[in-house]
């Protein structure tokens, strides 16, 4: 394999041309002198997703949604629902994940995913750009500050004058002389020289430190597990749901986004073939058409999960009528009740074992397991189990059928491999 880490734009073009020519993986990995993962990894980094526009039609509308006929639309949706799901792609979802070499392209009406080598590139100097700035704030960060600075700074305001009429600008008046001082603005023409009193020193060992740059985790503001500690001391009786993730091969999967209702300990998995954020968000509305409007909102008020970036879109998770909280970092201990009835999952599908092989292959496989698990009685439930406990407390006579869930007899409950022997 090529001793040189990097892409370069002649590798990407390249890239970009096999994708359009449908080449695998395997052989551009070959073509390019790289290992195939990095192949993988570079589409998956740089491949964007491009909804299908013409002239005249708004921007917010969408032809890509699966609910489009049932919500009364003639194939166009005009509005940006957050609860759109995107109608399914074979080609799409296929080995290289992109819809370069479809011949569809041009006509087809799907949100398609795009590998462009010049944008691929693009991305790629930035970031590069952005991981070596050095400080804690991001080259775009920077840029955006200068634009505002260089011209006032020219006109011989100071920094204190321009941070009183610029309140957009987040850093204070001592934060943005440091950044001067150390040459942060330097590459966007901002020096000491451009102070009229400002005394040059020399920096210390401190100021010297590097930091990386941040990361951008707003979704977290307001949803930490502090947060949920104290909404559940002023909300007591809300109803909780943890949620996590299950998989054992991270390149292949399946994806089991797995559901916990802490109140009966009663557990409800959803197969993925992918692990996305857009999975997770449409693996959540699959719950909510199951359970209806008015159950959802009844029994599942707030869900904690992890920081997994597959979670990341809590907007929209609550726009399901929800509260959306997240653990702190490597604390899977906050989420004990998910993380324990894995355990009972783990003895159909252990680990290290090929999900697939061993006959995991449909949402249908999935519930037939959780059947079997709800099924299984406990000690801490007085020798009830959790399906009787979320039947006895919910009302719907329905909805065990809506959720395909099975009460199965005692002696017939089986938690081993066998149980998905076709």
């Amino acid at each position: 394999m090529s001793n040189h880490k990097h892409l370069t734009l002649s590798d990407r073009l390249s890239l970009e041309k096999g994708l359009d020519n449908n080449a695998s993986r395997s052989s551009l990995g070959k073509v390019l002198n790289k290992d195939k993962s990095t192949i993988c990894k570079e589409i998956k980094s740089h491949a964007r997703m491009i909804p299908f526009s013409r002239s005249g039609v708004p921007s917010s509308g969408t032809y890509d949604c699966i609910f489009i006929s049932e919500c009364g639309y003639n194939g166009f949706c005009p509005h940006a629902c957050p609860k759109r799901v995107p109608v399914p792609c074979r080609r799409k979802d296929s080995p290289s994940g992109v819809c370069n070499g479809c011949p569809d392209r041009s006509s087809c009406k799907l949100t398609k995913k795009i590998y462009s080598a010049e944008t691929a590139q693009e991305e790629y100097e930035f970031e590069l750009r952005d991981s070596r700035i050095g400080w804690n704030i991001s080259y775009k960060e920077a840029e955006t500050l200068a634009v505002i600075l260089k011209p006032l700074l020219e006109q011989g305001q100071s920094i204190a004058h321009i941070l009183m009429n610029h309140p957009e600008i987040p850093y204070s008046e001592k934060t943005i002389y440091t950044y001067i001082d150390e040459g942060v603005l330097r590459e966007f023409g901002i020096t000491n020289m451009d102070l009229r009193r400002k005394v040059g020193r020399r920096m210390s060992k401190k100021q010297r430190q590097v930091y990386k740059p941040r990361r951008d985790n707003r979704y977290l503001k307001g949803r930490t597990y502090l947060d949920y500690q104290n909404y559940m001391a002023e909300h007591p009786d809300a109803s909780v749901v943890e949620m996590d993730t299950v998989y054992n091969d991270i390149s292949r999967g399946p994806f089991i986004q797995t559901f916990q209702f802490v109140d009966c300990h009663f557990m409800k998995g959803i197969y993925h073939d992918t692990k996305t954020s857009e999975d997770m968000l449409r693996g959540i509305h699959n719950l909510y058409e199951d359970l209806g409007k008015q159950n959802f909102r009844k029994y599942v008020q707030v869900i904690l999960t992890d920081r997994g970036s597959e979670f990341v879109r809590a907007e929209e998770i609550e726009a399901f009528g929800c509260k959306v909280f997240y653990c702190d970092s490597m604390a899977s201990w906050q989420k004990p009740h998910v993380e324990n009835n894995h355990i009972l999952f783990r003895y159909v599908c252990p680990k290290e074992r090929d999900l697939g092989k061993l006959g995991l292959l449909s949402q249908d496989d999935l519930d037939l397991i959780f059947s079997h698990v709800n099924s299984y009685r406990r000690q801490y439930l007085h020798g009830k189990s959790p399906y009787e406990i979320f039947e006895f407390f919910h009302s719907d006579e329905d909805i065990m059928k809506r959720l395909n869930m099975k009460k199965i007899d005692p002696d017939q409950i089986n938690l081993t491999p066998d149980l998905l022997k076709k």
